[in-house]
């Protein structure tokens, strides 16, 4: 394995700490709540209704607290994968019996090949190295039909809440004389450009039929939908 690469031993570490150290951000986690039910939720909403036919299966792959889920699973029917046990017990408490929930890695996805009509996450791809992205797409690629798509909430170098939380930071550091305060693991791979985002994907076997970059999350994510190369 390369240096670059993480293993899931290591993953299930960082992310166990994230869903369960809640009470050192306090702020954080408001802010967070509030923007992802008042702005990327509806974004959600948006993409993959006119993405995703009614009732398609559909893989949650990273789904956290699945806030965002609260609606879109009415119109779908969702697989919600996290390797992190404390995440699915918040993601159950949020959504109850409405979506299927399952402990496992992007790296190696329990689910049979061409299982998922697609795959969807927000705010997962860029805790990744391009390494382990690469591995993540081709997982992605399995579990999907020909007519797969994905849908990656991706955020890019200069999104407004990347900037915001910079700032945030330094307010801590400043104010709170916390320089060390970490809100969620580390972004090492935010989208620096559509190329970057067509790059990584088409090594994949993943062609981009939609970017959107604009007011509908407020600037927060760039929205990368794709589907197979060879997809008619």
């Amino acid at each position: 394995m390369s240096a670059t690469q993480t293993n899931d031993v290591e993953t299930k570490k960082a992310w166990d700490h994230y869903w369960s150290s809640k009470k050192t951000r306090i702020l954080y986690d408001v802010i967070a709540e509030i923007y992802r039910r008042v702005l990327i939720r509806p974004s959600l909403n948006h993409f993959i209704r006119k993405h995703f036919k009614s009732g398609a299966q559909v893989l949650h792959a990273g789904c956290g607290s699945g806030q965002v889920d609260s609606n879109i699973r009415k119109h779908i029917q969702i697989t919600a994968l996290d390797i992190s046990p404390n995440a699915l017990e918040i993601y159950k408490r949020e959504n109850g019996q409405d979506a299927k929930t399952i402990q496992g890695s992007i790296f190696s996805i329990p689910l049979a090949d061409g299982s998922m009509d697609g795959v969807y996450n927000l705010g997962v791809m860029e805790h990744f190295y391009e390494d382990d992205i690469s591995r993540i797409l081709k997982e992605f690629y399995r579990v999907t039909t020909p007519t797969g798509k994905l849908v990656l909430f991706w955020p890019p170098e200069f999104g407004l809440s990347v900037l915001f939380f910079k700032a945030l930071k330094i307010i801590f550091a400043k104010v709170f004389r916390n320089p060390d305060i970490q809100f969620h693991p580390d972004e090492v791979c935010r989208l620096k450009s559509r190329a970057h985002a067509e790059q990584m994907l088409k090594a994949a076997g993943f062609q981009i039929d939609e970017y959107y970059f604009g007011p509908r999350d407020f600037f927060t994510y760039s929205v990368v939908i794709a589907k197979k190369i060879d997809q008619k």
